[in-house]
């Protein structure tokens, strides 16, 4: 199974001092949680052997 699949990504490290700052922390957390579920559906087509979609 390649690495980058199981491969914990760290929790974004900016620090909030303005509405702004806020706003882009919840954009990271947000573009984490969407590769966490791309990983997640990549590795289940592995375990069960099916081709991934174009």
């Amino acid at each position: 199974m390649p690495a980058y699949l199981t491969t914990p990504l760290p929790a974004p490290t900016r620090t909030a001092s303005s509405n702004r700052d806020l706003l882009d922390l919840l954009a990271d957390y947000e573009s984490l949680r969407r590769r966490a579920n791309a990983d997640r559906l990549a590795v289940e087509r592995i375990i069960r052997h099916e081709p991934s979609s174009p």
